[in-house]
């Protein structure tokens, strides 16, 4: 096939991250694939109103028909009109769509004008239709002679803002683009850049730089453009008021360079590189302590994926955009205000806590590992991805997963979520799994990869599912429900059961995590192993749930009849405890020999450990004088908040205790209007980083449960981070926990007494316990330990072939 690659040439002419993209995605067609490429450039001016209007009308004129494909991704040169075009989206003219806003202009342009008033009727009538183009250029160019005030011609302006958006409306429109796609899910939500209904794929582009490596941790560096997006300002003012003696390396020039100079001023710690090539850029990468970057609202950030593949945490802003796709709080660097007071609590922090940033080495490498443009071309280029695969299989590759699921998985926040991305990602050095999952409607369909070999297909529901859901869901309390209706829904989404069904036709076996879409699953399966993921007894949970009404008590039986469905069918079915292998047997009488207990695990790499006398100090810095701290982290949840109402009635026995709730069930307590004794305080949901420094120095995590199916996560949170734990026996199922050896356990109604010996206990008692805890999460709990053992379980036990039935509740 035979491609062109068509983009615009800045004038006056710089490299910059398109120009990069462009030669990166020309070099690997032509050297990796089938297929030839070819890169055509117009020289693009936009100093002016009427250098836009030429430029667009140029690309507009183009013939490209000698190509097979067309690939565009920048202004203006989607205007080119070929039958076979994909968009590949970097940006729009941002200072005329998402920026627009800080010109403090109008939206619509002043009509009084006639001959204005005219052309704005014309483009209201005729948005995003092609016929008659060259004619609409021509009814512009009457304006440059007419007696027409200069200020209607300002740019940016309300004018040119309508101009483009009516010639962008019809360059991208569907009858012009064969498929969407965009550089970062950043990009592919942008208000008005897609056409409204767009399914939008998302891949990400890799850097042109040869190689990374990881070298010491001397200084914090940066590279970037000299100009106020970039907000190099915002990073030298947080240095200056920083108190870190970390020496602070930018490279870059820019239009800001002197301003900045003199900011900076004779502090000896900021020195400013100017240009650099690449081998000094991959150098000074290796050595970098980390990598701040705090651009505004950036499309994507090639500095983010460098730093990353070079094993450097980033330190970023909740504004930044892109960015924020990569970096995970606490994981792979940090998230913090936009704010020079933020940002230099920050820089001070990573100053003095070198190995947490050395921790994050793996994290940041295994993140960035899938950004390749072999995966780009299986997004852009038709029958690509599906012909590398067959090529791989012919060579006698991995075998294939496909798992389906009623939530999305990236970036694990909840249990469920954090389950499925932490083992089949582990799982995906023996496999290529594919994840098909439900997003929330109004979000862009995106196809990504979370991790080497793990790909994800976000599908977003229908407006009629999840309309039909909301109804639902309000004539049952108001309850989440988009689990339980998904047997009932899925068929509203039909674009979910196409994409099911392409990823199912190249798998070896299928996945249900929990048994909602099990009817999905069935209906496109063939010869495939099948696999129920159950996370949980399905019935028991939703009975404590759901409400006791007509469509509560349906719903119920509803789930009975997929859970029970899907341990029939299934080949092997994963519980997370012997506990609910036990339950499930009971219920529905299933054969024990297809059960798989998948515990829950921990990722021992986002954790951070921390001993006793490490966790004194951090208590001593952020909580100086708050009394010895216990910790319950829940969810909103039934059987969560049955234990957080009995901290409740603990806390009032313990007065001089300091309770803290981490979650969204203090959102319940609120919500409710529970009185609070004073010594107990709300977290609420946090972030990962405040989530990981809360366990670092509360000097106990409870597990007040007495009800629930499965393993709880929190339990493991809880030993890797190195907090002493107390947990009822039911709290600790499925866990292995010693009392005495890795914490302690006692009934719920011992719980003031037991917290106040531990309070008083001798703390070389307590430092044992922590250490055993963390040695028994590693050797048990950790995920790769966890995939290891299930995968032998697969290849001892393959799933026998069950008879297919019909799919229950699709009706």
């Amino acid at each position: 096939m035979k491609i062109g690659i068509v983009a615009p040439s800045p004038v006056p002419f710089c490299i910059g991250g398109a120009e990069k993209l462009c030669w990166g995605l020309l070099n690997h067609v032509n050297q990796e694939t089938p297929h030839t490429a070819e890169l055509i450039k117009l020289p693009s001016r936009e100093h002016n109103f009427w250098d836009l209007i030429s430029t667009y009308r140029e690309f507009a004129r183009l013939d490209l028909s000698h190509f097979d494909l067309l690939i565009s991704g920048k202004y203006p040169a989607w205007m080119v009109q070929h039958p076979n075009h994909v968009c590949y989206m970097l940006h729009r003219l941002r200072g005329l769509y998402d920026t627009y806003h800080f010109a403090r202009l109008p939206l619509e342009c002043d009509r009084s004008h006639p001959m204005v008033a005219g052309l704005v009727d014309l483009m209201t009538r005729h948005y995003g239709a092609p016929e008659g183009l060259e004619d609409f250029f021509g009814e512009v160019d009457r304006l440059r002679g007419a007696d027409i005030p200069p200020e209607y011609f300002a740019f940016p302006g309300p004018l040119i803002r309508q101009i483009i958006h009516f010639l962008d409306g019809i360059g991208l429109a569907p009858s012009r683009i064969r498929k969407y796609s965009a550089i970062a899910r950043n990009v592919a939500g942008r208000p008005d850049y897609f056409p409204s209904g767009a399914d939008v794929h998302v891949a990400y582009p890799p850097s042109d730089l040869k190689y990374f490596r990881s070298g010491e941790q001397k200084y914090f560096f940066t590279v970037g453009r000299l100009d106020g997006a970039k907000r190099i300002r915002l990073l030298v003012e947080a240095m200056l008021r920083s108190r870190t003696n970390v020496p602070f390396k930018i490279a870059g020039t820019g239009p800001d360079e002197a301003d900045l100079r003199n900011l900076a001023g004779s502090d000896p710690r900021i020195e400013f590189l100017g240009f650099i090539n690449d081998d000094d850029l991959i150098r000074l990468y290796a050595d970098a302590l980390a990598v701040p970057y705090v651009p505004y609202d950036e499309d994507y950030g090639l500095v983010t994926i460098e730093a990353m593949a070079s094993g450097k945490p980033v330190l970023t802003t909740t504004d930044a955009g892109g960015p924020n796709e990569f970096v995970r709080n606490g994981q792979t660097g940090y998230v913090v205000e936009p704010s020079p007071d933020a940002l230099a609590e920050r820089l001070e922090y990573m100053g003095a806590h070198r190995q947490d940033l050395l921790a994050m080495k793996s994290a940041c490498q295994q993140t960035v590992r899938p950004v390749t443009w072999e995966r780009v071309c299986d997004v852009l280029l038709p029958t690509h991805g599906a012909q590398r695969r067959a090529a791989s299989a012919a060579a006698g590759s991995k075998p294939k997963i496909t798992l389906t699921v009623t939530f999305p998985i990236y970036p694990p926040r909840g249990g469920g979520q954090s389950r499925i991305f932490h083992l089949f990602r582990k799982l995906a050095s023996s496999f290529d799994i594919d994840i098909v999952s439900l997003g929330e409607h109004g979000q862009p369909e995106t196809e990504q990869f979370i991790a080497d070999g793990l790909q994800e297909f976000r599908i977003p529901k229908s407006l009629r599912h999840a309309q039909k859901e909301g109804r639902l869901s309000s004539k049952m309390g108001n309850v989440p429900v988009s689990d339980v209706v998904a047997p009932k829904l899925y068929r509203l989404t039909p674009r979910y059961l196409e994409v099911l069904k392409r990823s199912a036709g190249g798998s070896d076996w299928l996945v249900a995590s929990h048994p909602y879409l099990l009817p999905a699953v069935l209906e496109v399966r063939t010869t495939q192993g099948l696999i129920y993921e159950a996370q949980d007894v399905e019935v028991a949970l939703k009975t404590e749930i759901l409400p006791n009404n007509r469509l509560g008590r349906y719903f119920i039986k509803m789930t009975q009849m997929v859970e029970r469905e899907a341990c029939e069918q299934s080949g092997l079915v994963m519980t997370c405890s012997d506990q609910d292998g036990a339950a499930l047997q009971r219920i529905y009488g299933m054969d024990p020999e297809k059960i798989v207990v998948v515990p829950n695990g921990v990722d021992l790499d986002s954790v951070t450990y921390r001993a006793l006398n490490t966790r004194h100090e951090l208590k001593r810095r952020l909580r100086s004088g708050t009394p010895f701290t216990v910790l319950f982290m829940a969810s909103w949840h039934g059987p969560n908040i049955e234990a957080a109402l009995c901290l409740l009635q603990i806390a009032r026995l313990l007065p001089h205790i300091h309770f803290l709730l981490l979650g969204s069930v203090g959102q319940y307590l609120q919500h409710f209007g529970f009185e609070l004794p004073p010594n107990v305080e709300l977290l609420g949901v946090v972030s990962d980083e405040t989530k990981d420094e809360t366990l670092g120095w509360v000097d106990l995590a409870i597990n007040p449960m007495e009800t629930g199916s499965g393993t709880n996560l929190k339990m493991l949170d809880y030993m890797a981070a190195g907090t002493p734990i107390l947990s009822t026996a039911f709290g600790a199922r499925g866990l292995d926990i010693r009392n005495g050896v890795h914490g302690r356990l006692a009934p719920l109604i011992e719980f003031p007494r037991v917290i106040e010996e531990i309070q008083n206990q001798d703390k070389g008692v307590t430092a044992a316990m922590v250490e055993a805890a963390r040695k028994h999460v590693a050797e048990r709990f950790s995920w790769e330990v966890i995939a290891r053992e299930f995968l032998t379980a697969m290849q001892s036990r393959r799933p026998k072939q069950q008879a297919l039935s019909a799919p229950v509740g699709s009706g």
